[in-house]
């Protein structure tokens, strides 16, 4: 009697799992292609929760370019291929340019500022965060002379160590987020002080924290931040420790404000909230100039700063590479000058090694999830409103169509038969599009004068054999995040 029930409860299971699917299968029937899900869980069982975007390419080989992958239970479309990618964020560039808003931004309230923002909130502070960038001399010499005498304390830094190993990454973040922070809050820090430090720590301690397979279920399922609340509240204590730094940086500004003639980004901001103050639809308010502060000194510092550690030990890896990359910038500049932008056209193979540093490491291999802003339709598949969007960056900077070696790190993908410098259309690390990151000019100066700097002074080596250099990231959800590792930096 009792095997009876068991199969009569199990037959009554699996007719409703049935159910389900064929009522999901029929709402959706326009939607692209994908794995089957399962009720509440959807296709989670079938994906690496460590490495989403390996697990999309596998799904591309059956489903193809445009497909459908639930997460729990909501849909998200995985956007494969430059074709599609440039199709979707180009070619239909509204429907797309929504940013996907998870409840774990939501829970920590960042759903304000330049990154995580939609609709007219985006369109105004895009609109004000560029113009007053460009203000303050990103893309221009001003901001050229803040790079050349940030690195030359740097340089000095390094120096100090007389050749001794060192681990480089609080070298490298002070560095690089002394340049945004010259822009947003008008002035650079002191490599010792405490507040700085302890303000990089904890930007990357969090990067370190979204990028665990924890905070991708806090997303999925977001009943888990209230049942399982520790490493939600990890990542909540370091954000408030965070805004209280901005705060206190705007504070200090507001005392010292004067309204016809702003010092840095900050300043321009309280500028335009005072010039807003009666207009009741304003986006121009303190939560968004606090979130716009911290999106701006984030990507400022973790993506650039990432990029030349992922680069130095490459370099390491390959030393060849370093040495013909030394002899170039010799040749250019010699050991009398500081770099400049000016000399980026004469030295081609430079050029090469950054671009294929940037395509090789490919640190967002997700991109930023977007969001649909309308029902739209690409390659036949009805998109509704609202809907995830993965528009992947690793499938486009790693399709064997595109790259001679996209496995391989390969300078000569960036170089003609002449030895010239030549672009990809499928180089595009800061994505493309509406949502294309803000900071790609200052990020790209960075990452030439650093560089060329550093080359030209230090030669970089590492503390073990070549051969045994691991370049695998440590983790890769997210953002692709580097295992930690030491150099000896010898003076030239």
């Amino acid at each position: 009697m009792e095997l009876f029930w068991t199969l009569v409860l199990s037959t009554i299971v699996v007719g409703l799992l049935l159910l389900l699917l064929h009522e999901h299968s029929s709402r959706n029937t326009t939607m692209p292609p994908g794995p089957t899900p399962l009720p509440f869980i959807g296709n989670m069982l079938q994906l690496n929760s460590k490495a989403l975007h390996e697990s999309f390419m596998e799904l591309n080989e059956k489903y193809g370019p445009v497909m459908t992958v639930h997460l729990g239970p909501k849909p998200l479309v995985v956007l494969v291929g430059f074709e599609v990618v440039h199709e979707a964020l180009v070619q239909q560039a509204d429907a797309f340019a929504g940013r996907a808003m998870s409840p774990l931004i939501k829970e920590l309230s960042l759903d304000f500022g330049l990154v995580q923002s939609n609709g007219e909130r985006w369109k105004q502070l895009r609109r004000f965060s560029l113009s007053t960038l460009r203000d303050f001399g990103m893309g221009r010499s001003r901001i050229e002379e803040w790079i050349q005498e940030e690195v030359k304390y740097l340089t000095e830094e390094f120096r100090k160590t007389k050749g001794s190993p060192c681990e480089p990454t609080l070298f490298l973040s002070r560095a690089v987020s002394n340049v945004i922070c010259s822009i947003v809050f008008g002035q650079r820090f002191d490599y010792q002080d405490e507040n700085f430090v302890k303000l990089l720590t904890l930007v990357d301690e969090n990067l370190h924290l979204f990028s665990k397979p924890i905070s991708l279920l806090y997303n999925i399922f977001p009943a888990l931040i209230k049942l399982i609340p520790g490493h939600f509240n990890k990542i909540l204590k370091n954000v408030n420790e965070i805004k209280q730094f901005t705060s206190a940086m705007i504070e200090e500004h507001k005392a010292t404000l004067v309204s016809d003639s702003p010092r840095d980004f900050i300043d321009s901001f309280l500028i335009k909230m005072k010039q807003e103050s009666n207009n009741p639809d304003t986006e121009f308010n303190y939560d968004n100039l606090n979130i716009t502060i911290l999106d701006l000194f984030t990507a400022g510092t973790e993506t650039t700063s990432t990029t030349l550690r992922y680069g130095l030990l490459i370099l390491m890896k390959y030393p060849h590479i370093q040495e013909k990359v030394q002899k170039e910038i010799d040749m250019v500049i010699g050991r009398d000058r500081a770099p400049a932008m000016e000399d980026r056209r004469k030295m081609p193979y430079t050029d090469a090694v950054l671009h294929e540093i940037q395509r090789f490491i490919d640190l967002l291999p997700l991109n930023v999830l977007h969001m649909t802003t309308k029902d739209t339709v690409i390659r036949g598949y009805t998109i509704p409103a609202g809907t995830m969007v993965a528009p992947m960056l690793h499938s486009v900077m790693f399709a064997k169509t595109n790259w001679a070696t996209p496995d391989t790190f390969n300078p000569s993908h960036f170089l003609d038969e002449n030895g010239c410098f030549k672009m990809n259309s499928s180089f595009m690390p800061f994505s493309t599009g509406k949502r294309k990151c803000a900071g790609e000019g200052l990020a790209m100066m960075e990452l030439i004068l650093f560089f060329s700097t550093l080359l030209q002074n230090f030669t970089f080596r590492p503390t073990e054999d070549p051969a045994n250099i691991n370049l695998s990231p440590d983790s890769k959800l997210i953002f692709k995040i580097l295992r930690p590792y030491k150099f000896m930096a010898i003076p030239r």
